[in-house]
């Protein structure tokens, strides 16, 4: 039976690992906290308290969010975790062990899926198809619900079985065991709200009490977008695509702790 510990393999000088490997979790989580605190201080100060005049054809709020810098970040944590995993995987199965080489080694076909969606809005296409063959509803729920629930429970299972079946060979790092489960949280969070958007107008009412009570009733509304619109894309944009940068932040620094782990313990 494989020893799941992680001391005695892969103990080599700081210098000879990728660099990508040799951030430290902790670095990684600061700077994206702070890059998303000054995506959020922007956003404010310009369009919730006018703090900042500037001449703008939409508010500031679309130019940061969904398919934006806080979005595209994602898609370069995405990228450098999916290296990170595959790579440990690979050092992991050198060193002979095997069930948690097998852990990083789906973690990064999970990535990898999820970085093709998030980049492809594949579930857009999927559920445009549905609704031409269908009409708008199904059974009584918005054909979005029917297409986008089962679409993300099909994703998440490669990640969630890498969890459940060989997480726990991963769970000597305390680093991991403190990052991976942030990072399954957020990430289920955001696939769950989002499956369910449309159902009852779920995130417009969501989104009308956040602009009451966090901003005001100051959330602008672009042009050519209703109200209702504008109040959805305040989970949709603003809110959902935060929660996503932390989940992959908490994802990626969860890899770097086990790295940690293997050169220092």
């Amino acid at each position: 039976m494989e020893n799941n510990r992680i001391d005695g393999i892969g103990k080599m000088k700081a210098g000879k690992w990728p660099f990508l490997l040799r951030i430290p979790p902790g670095t990684l989580v600061a700077v994206v906290l702070g890059w998303l605190l000054i995506v959020w201080i922007i956003f404010i100060a310009i369009d919730i308290m006018n703090l900042i005049d500037i001449e703008l054809s939409q508010p500031v709020w679309t130019r940061l969010f969904n398919d934006r810098p806080v979005e595209w970040s994602q898609w370069f944590l995405l990228a450098f975790a999916i290296v990170a995993s595959a790579y440990l995987a690979g050092k992991l199965d050198a060193g002979k062990k095997v069930m948690a080489a097998r852990f990083f080694f789906l973690l990064a076909i999970g990535l990898g899926l999820m970085l093709i969606e998030d980049a492809g809005d594949i579930r857009h296409t999927l559920s445009s198809w549905l609704h031409e063959a269908t009409g708008p509803f199904i059974f009584g729920l918005p054909h979005r619900v029917v297409s986008d629930v089962p679409y993300f429970a099909a994703l998440a299972a490669v990640p969630l079985y890498a969890v459940f079946r060989y997480g726990s060979y991963a769970w000597e790092s305390a680093g991991t065991r403190f990052y991976l489960p942030l990072g399954v949280i957020f990430y289920a969070l955001a696939a769950v709200c989002s499956g369910l958007r449309h159902l009852g107008d779920f995130y417009i009412k969501v989104g009308l009490r956040l602009d009451s009570f966090l901003f005001g009733g100051r959330f602008p509304v672009p042009d050519g977008m209703t109200q209702e619109r504008a109040h959805f894309f305040i989970v949709d944009s603003v809110i959902e695509e935060s929660v996503e940068l932390l989940a992959v932040t908490m994802i990626f620094a969860a890899i770097l702790a086990y790295a940690r782990n293997l050169r220092f313990d």
